[in-house]
């Protein structure tokens, strides 16, 4: 599916989450940031992470932290890390995603009728699911790719709605009508124990950030939309995916 993108060419990309997912997805963003700064001159890109967690120790057996990160807010160690390595403007919002009108100020733009936003949900919880969704509903010229996985499966799921307020694709919240369930309170329990017992984890964390990524690229540097629903299973290395259109 071909998108076609108004100029000025201006992107806003909001990804929530930098933690399992997230975490593994920034480095890759920002090096297609940085080829794009010189093979699409033409492109004003703005990139924006959302977190308001901090680094613990037990991050570190399965998210992409050092040592030397424990204590900082995640969000603002990935953009300072990859936007210093990559030399590319990476914002960060060091707080959580609390409402609607929350998300639709940090993506709003003065001019944002020429703008197309892509974003991001790397995140293990249906409430921040929900928040995406409708603003999602809501928004134009948008493509809303959510990551979602668990000891060795997964799915990526391709939202889009074009400049008319159509839903040309359907995103998470239609498709996996369970996210509209409340979440059950559970103790929690130590993410370090959990990586210990399953670190296929750190493995499906990492194919689901390569798979939105892909996804991306193609977007950006072909304007074009392939997937509209990608199902992998990282223990078997099988792939399902719905072709966009």
């Amino acid at each position: 599916m071909k998108i076609s993108f108004s100029p000025p060419y201006r992107f806003i990309i909001t990804q929530v989450g930098c933690g399992g997912t997230g975490g593994y997805l920034v480095p890759k963003v920002a090096r297609l940031l940085y080829c794009l700064s010189e093979y699409k001159k033409h492109f004003k890109i703005q990139y924006l992470l959302v977190d308001g967690d901090n680094v613990e120790e037990a991050n570190l057996y399965r998210q992409n932290f050092i040592p030397a990160d424990i204590g900082r807010n995640k969000a603002e160690v990935m953009a300072e890390r990859y936007g210093g390595h990559f030399q590319v403007d990476i914002q960060y919002a060091p707080f959580r995603l609390e409402s609607v009108e929350h998300l639709s100020q940090l993506m709003s733009t003065p001019d944002s009728f020429n703008t197309f936003k892509i974003l991001f949900g790397c995140v293990d919880n249906n409430r921040a699911r929900r928040i995406m969704h409708e603003y999602f509903q809501q928004a134009r010229n948008i493509v809303y790719i959510d990551a979602g996985n668990g000891k060795y499966s997964g799915q990526v799921v391709v939202g889009y709605r074009n400049a008319s307020g159509e839903t040309v694709l359907p995103s998470v919240g239609d498709l996996f009508p369970e996210i509209w369930e409340e979440e059950e309170k559970t103790p929690h329990r130590n993410c370090a124990i959990n990586a210990l017992e399953a670190p296929q984890n750190i493995g499906a964390n990492d194919l689901a950030a390569s798979l939105v990524f892909s996804i991306l690229n193609i977007l950006l540097t072909e304007e074009e939309l392939n997937t509209s629903c990608l199902f992998f299973e990282g223990r078997k290395q099988e792939y399902l995916a719905r072709k966009a259109g």
